[in-house]
């Protein structure tokens, strides 16, 4: 239990930073093509914690289950499962700083790496899009704090000035095929 606990506060204190600041380094959308192995539209369908043993002891990891209605690069399956560091399980907890938290029936857009790592997202948490449906019936994409993603160059910058009126989030259609067109231009390089 010692050794857990020194993990869990050597982690939190990698993870510290001041409020406001992040983690990780921008990602452009680019290099969010470039640098995923499978690249999907899906569904979350199942969330499950479990216990590691490991030499320093045990951790919690969360497996997170996704049915995959699009296909985009990468995988031909109906189903991808993806683990991240952190998680509760039996009231015990362990959580890493920004790590995204998935619950079934979230819908997303997902730019991951297959190797092992505490998060297979690209860009940590900017490979993770939100998509919802509008009043219309259209499906709409998001960034995962849930701003609206009007294109994909602004994925990784930071746009300064004050916006006068919110951006219309653009249409899952429409982003679907600039990762195609983004796909097809990375091959041809």
């Amino acid at each position: 239990m010692l050794r857990l606990c020194a993990l869990v506060f050597a982690l939190a204190l990698c993870c510290a930073v001041p409020a406001g600041a992040t983690t990780f380094l921008p990602v452009t959308f680019e290099e969010l093509v470039t640098k995923a192995d499978v690249i999907f539209v899906g569904e979350v369908v199942d969330v499950r914690p479990f216990a590691l043993d490991t030499p320093d002891g045990r951790i919690i990891k969360t497996q997170v289950t996704f049915s995959v209605s699009e296909p985009l690069y990468g995988t031909t399956s109906l189903v991808e499962v993806f683990e991240f560091l952190g998680g509760e399980l039996n009231g015990v907890g362990m959580a890493v700083a920004e790590m995204p938290a998935f619950a079934v029936g979230d819908r997303r857009v997902m730019f991951a790496r297959r190797e092992r790592s505490i998060n297979p997202i690209v860009g940590f948490t900017q490979g993770l899009l939100r998509v919802t449906r509008d009043a219309g019936g259209v499906d709409r994409v998001l960034t995962l704090d849930g701003a609206p993603l009007s294109a994909p160059e602004s994925i990784g910058t930071r746009t300064p000035g004050i916006l006068l009126a919110p951006a219309a989030p653009m249409r899952l259609s429409d982003f679907r095929t600039r990762i195609t067109q983004a796909l097809a231009e990375a091959r041809r390089q």
